[in-house]
């Protein structure tokens, strides 16, 4: 019994958007998590249905949620650092969490863009 293209797409679609909440809960160890497993890299490269394409546009919209989220978390942090701390010591946290906020936001852009042009790509306009 052979699979067509469209029926392994279709699986391969759903394990996607199964697997984005986790995958982007992972990726908040990092500061946005922006590299691609070769999973995500051969799905994104054979991506023609709108079905898949509309995984893969969820799935990058939890990414940007989970940066977003990581975002509010050095935002947060940025705001407690002071009391027994060093005046400098304090500072270079506030740094710190600054820049890891901007490049979370950064990363959230980056994702919901993506997910705008599997949007685009999945509705064949």
């Amino acid at each position: 019994m052979s699979v067509s293209r469209s029926m392994m797409g279709l699986a391969l679609a759903g394990l996607l958007m199964a697997a984005a909440p986790q995958h982007a809960a992972a990726q908040q160890g990092h500061a946005g998590g922006t590299g691609m497993s070769a999973l995500e890299d051969v799905l994104a490269a054979s991506a023609d249905t709108p079905a898949e394409h509309k995984a893969l546009a969820s799935y990058y919209r939890a990414k940007a949620e989970a940066a977003r989220g990581q975002a509010e978390t050095h935002r947060s942090m940025a705001k407690h650092y002071s009391g027994s701390l060093k005046p400098t010591v304090a500072e270079k946290q506030k740094q710190h969490c600054g820049q890891l906020v901007e490049l979370n936001e950064q990363t959230a852009k980056i994702y919901e863009d993506m997910a705008a042009a599997h949007e685009q790509a999945g509705s064949g306009k």
